[in-house]
């Protein structure tokens, strides 16, 4: 399958619900390798903008959009974005091989009608695009910039009021910067050997943590050396901050992950500390296996234990001496790296994720030893879900003290103290994620 037909099956699958990252994985094998990178740039150049794309198909089609066969839609929209952030990609080989995506749909006198309007429009949006986008993106309107970086409106407006205008305007611009892929060195890996070893330009050991290591790009995970045996693990350098933050202050003992989705910080600890036992839970039966799968690549297994069900009515086996509580959220500052997520949350389902939250941080604690430490910790930068969730909780209670998270190297100029609890990240690199950590140790 060439690079651009993956490019619309995925976004097809997405458009029903998947998401990106794991539809690409579904679909790796049976793409030309020489046209892998092209499939996966063109899904997320997409889904990055897709407001502005469906913005410029309705300003540059001359016929409404509800008129056009939705598998015209489905073709213009990545040819939209490809004619304007493909890079090294020639606009017109893009143009020419959507156009023949659409060439057996003919209207009622049997001409192919949209065949043409595929290409009218996407020559026009090479025409003319590019300078109103600029004219958006430089608009005092924070709406208008919103549109530009591919922010939804109520979002860019969520964050003006927790941030202030300044830090909200910048959280959308850099909601669209590319975003690459950051990977968690095992312990007594050579993370310059192995970079050079890799080989690809761009990989280097990271200068904010002795256990990352950045690459300018996003390769497929089990084509990286080392990886099946357990030495290279993705992970975005804010989610190593929170597990190495959690390290630094528990002194080992049982440890319950209470939302352990794929397993990444659960098998992060237990490399990194040879006499911790966790126990991992998750709702999902498919993030459970794949958190098993992944303790037994890293040769952990025999301390991890992972059961499927409702953290909010769970037992823990024993009782912990710590709890991760990485709790299900927006996902605003991973929009960069999924950014499918953005265009599925709403400001109502915000405020139901903030009440879930409230609910399993006060049972987290509930759940805790006294004189352990509990980790409450978000892939998001919208306060309802950050310091209003932890200050609901600290007002029902009196018995949590909270910790310190300062980090001592590079990373700690990209940290941001919450208001009044926590510490919040942006996404200020391409391997930095929007991030939110406070710790608590329980009187």
């Amino acid at each position: 399958m060439r690079g651009i037909e993956g490019a619309l099956l995925v976004l097809d699958e997405v458009e029903s619900g998947a998401f990106a990252a794991e539809s690409i994985r579904r679909v790796w094998e049976n793409i030309v390798p020489s046209e892998r990178g092209l499939m996966t740039t063109l899904v997320y150049a997409t889904l990055r903008k897709l407001g502005l794309w469906k913005h410029l198909l309705a300003k540059y089609c001359k016929r409404p959009v509800v008129s056009l066969h939705p598998k015209t839609v489905s073709v213009l929209l990545p040819g939209i974005a490809g004619v304007m952030e493909l890079e090294h990609f020639k606009p017109g080989v893009l143009v020419s091989a959507l156009v023949q995506q659409v060439k057996d749909i003919r209207d009622e006198s049997g001409a192919p009608r949209e065949s043409a309007l595929v290409n009218a429009v996407l020559h026009t949006v090479i025409e003319k695009a590019p300078a109103y986008i600029d004219s958006l993106a430089h608009a005092p309107a924070m709406r208008d910039q919103a549109l530009a970086f591919g922010v939804p409106g109520w979002a860019a407006a969520e964050w003006s009021k927790d941030w202030g205008m300044k830090d909200a305007k910048r959280l959308v611009s850099l909601s669209a910067q590319q975003t690459y892929m950051s990977l968690r060195a095992s312990p007594g890996l050579d993370r310059l050997k192995w970079a050079l070893d890799y080989g690809e330009a761009g990989a280097v050991p990271s200068i904010c943590f002795a256990s990352s290591i950045r690459v300018e790009s996003n390769p497929y995970p089990p084509e990286l050396p080392g990886y099946r045996d357990g030495l290279v693990t993705p992970q975005g350098e804010s989610s190593i901050w929170a597990a190495e933050s959690l390290l630094n202050n528990w002194h080992g003992g049982q440890l319950l992950d209470m939302c352990a989705g794929r397993g990444v910080k659960s098998g992060h600890i237990l490399s990194y500390r040879a006499d911790a036992k966790i126990e991992g839970w998750d709702i999902s039966s498919g993030r459970t296996r794949a958190a098993e799968r992944e303790a037994g690549r890293l040769g952990v297994a025999p301390r991890a234990r992972f059961v499927c069900g409702d953290a909010l009515v769970l037992e823990p086996k024993e009782q912990p001496s710590a709890i991760l509580l990485d709790a299900p959220c927006s996902g605003s500052g991973t929009w960069g790296r999924h950014p499918e997520a953005k265009w599925r949350m709403s400001l109502d389902k915000l405020k139901k994720a903030s009440d879930r939250q409230t609910r399993l941080f006060s049972r987290a604690v509930d759940m805790l030893l006294p004189g352990g430490v509990i980790m409450y910790c978000t892939c998001s930068v919208f306060r309802e879900e950050n310091e209003q969730v932890v200050g609901a909780v600290l007002a029902e209670r009196s018995d949590l003290v909270e910790l310190p998270l300062k980090s001592k190297g590079p990373f700690s100029a990209f940290e941001r103290r919450g208001r009044p609890y926590g510490t919040a990240v942006f996404p200020e690199t391409p391997w930095t994620d929007g991030f939110y950590a406070a710790m608590f140790r329980k009187k």
